[in-house]
């Protein structure tokens, strides 16, 4: 009988082990807001290509982001919502993962379209939302904060 349940057991463990060992490739990312530049504008609209840094800290095993979904903030606006799919991170290196986002005029106040067009060292940028990651036990949504002061680095 208990080798009847060690063996019913044994496959257990090591799903267990494979769902341990995914949780560590994206437990061990960190993310960065590197940058939020002016790419084109028209009397509509503002297009910016904001440059999100992904870390993987693993040694061994490449990160694969299915899916973000988050938004962005200027001074406290929200100005766009923020998403991209299936990025590969390998093992130990970083990815800067370049989302283009084209935002209407009537977003920004009459301030903060002043300083982001001037380029104003002034302009906070926050980025929040959620990486999910696909893992042998299903999806995995990991929450993203991040936020950098001023439009250089």
């Amino acid at each position: 009988m208990k080798k009847l349940l060690l063996f019913v057991l044994t496959p257990l463990l090591f799903a267990g082990c494979a769902a341990v060992q995914e949780a560590e490739n994206f437990a061990n990312c960190k993310y960065a807001l590197r940058s939020v530049e002016i790419a084109d504008y028209t009397i509509n609209s503002l297009a910016f290509d904001v440059y999100i840094g992904i870390t993987n800290l693993n040694k061994k095993e490449a990160a694969a982001i299915k899916k973000f979904e988050g938004q962005l903030t200027m001074n406290d606006t929200h100005v766009a919502d923020v998403s991209f799919a299936d990025v590969r991170v390998e093992p130990n290196s970083i990815k800067n993962q370049k989302v283009h986002l084209v935002i209407p005029m009537t977003t920004f106040s009459s301030k903060l379209l002043g300083l982001v067009s001037m380029g104003s060292g002034t302009v906070d940028y926050h980025l929040t939302g959620t990486a999910t990651f696909d893992t042998p036990l299903g999806e995995v949504p990991i929450p993203v904060d991040i936020g950098r002061i001023g439009s250089t680095n």
